[in-house]
């Protein structure tokens, strides 16, 4: 797409989006993902720049003290996007099979979770069917689901059809209030169990078989290594109220800034170190070479200015 004659850069519209967005919608969390190549290769494939990430088998602590960081990581000037990943409270519908009523009816539980798969997900989770076109001979998916419109209410998952059983059962299920079809018994789900409506993590996330919880965010207006030292200052006070067991490290684009400068470190002492002994070699002195080297602090200083 070209750009029009008015264009802008990009960062300023989302430093407008954020402010109008957060002033609109004060009880809804609002992310900019990385869109651009270059930034999703330094995330390493996190969704943010900054992932503050806390691991350990006690999920529920974990989660309150999480909770508890991410108030103290707003208070860090510069760091935007704040947001856990993982939504301990997400709704969802509960039901359960009474599996004597099931069994009376010829069916199992496996009869009922492969008819709910099937009507919510559709068919091509469990079996997957193509049809060709004759005359072009492309393949097209098939899949079977029932139309999210007729699922708008409680009351439509209930009527969801469940067949399964063989054809003795079929008649069995037939004298207890089932229909016979094709030797199949057919029934609506909500003879067969109950609903009840609960919450539960709508992303389960593990780092090296670890659950984890992570804390996700992105910069504006501040350097990235500002902000680090921000957050490693927040984590060491925080750290009596971590959760025994638990660990907290930082992910993201920030152990990469991180990692490379301590590279960028490890080998600038070690050429220091090298030339130093290469001038050794050539003086054949210990003392003269050493007096060369003093001088590298004020050429740094030099380059650096």
């Amino acid at each position: 797409m070209n750009l029009t004659a008015d264009h802008a850069p990009t960062a300023g519209y989302v430093r407008l989006l954020r402010r109008r967005l957060t002033a609109l919608y004060p009880s809804t969390s609002f992310a900019f993902l990385p869109a651009d190549m270059v930034s999703q290769i330094l995330n390493f494939g996190l969704p943010a720049p900054i992932d503050v990430q806390v691991s350990g088998f006690n999920v529920e602590a974990n989660r309150a003290y999480a909770q508890a960081l991410l108030a103290r990581l707003h208070r860090i000037p510069g760091v935007v996007d704040l947001r856990i990943q993982q939504a301990f409270d997400y709704p969802q519908l509960n039901v359960e099979v009474d599996r004597t009523k099931a069994a009376l009816l010829g069916l199992s539980e496996t009869d009922v979770a492969s008819d709910l798969l099937v009507s919510l997900s559709g068919s091509s989770q469990t079996t997957l069917s193509f049809w060709i076109d004759p005359k072009s001979g492309t393949q097209y998916a098939i899949a079977a689901q029932t139309p999210q419109f007729r699922l708008a209410s409680l009351g439509d998952l209930a009527t969801t059809p469940v067949t399964g059983g063989s054809a003795a059962t079929a008649a069995t299920g037939g004298g207890a209030g089932g229909s016979g079809n094709g030797g199949r018994s057919v029934q609506l789900l909500a003879n067969l169990a109950s609903f009840h409506r609960s919450v539960a993590p709508a992303v389960v996330s593990h780092y090296d078989a670890t659950p984890v919880v992570d804390i996700f965010g992105a910069v504006e207006g501040a350097d990235l290594g500002f902000v680090a030292a921000q957050i490693q200052r927040v984590l060491a006070e925080s750290k009596s109220s971590l959760p025994r067991g638990s660990q907290v490290a930082v992910h993201g684009q920030v152990k990469t800034m991180t990692d490379s400068f301590a590279g960028l470190l490890l080998g600038l002492a070690a050429a220091i170190v090298l030339v130093y002994l290469l001038i050794v070699v050539n003086f054949q002195s210990w003392l003269d070479p050493f007096i060369i080297i003093t001088a590298l602090p004020a050429a740094l200083a030099g380059i650096v200015w």
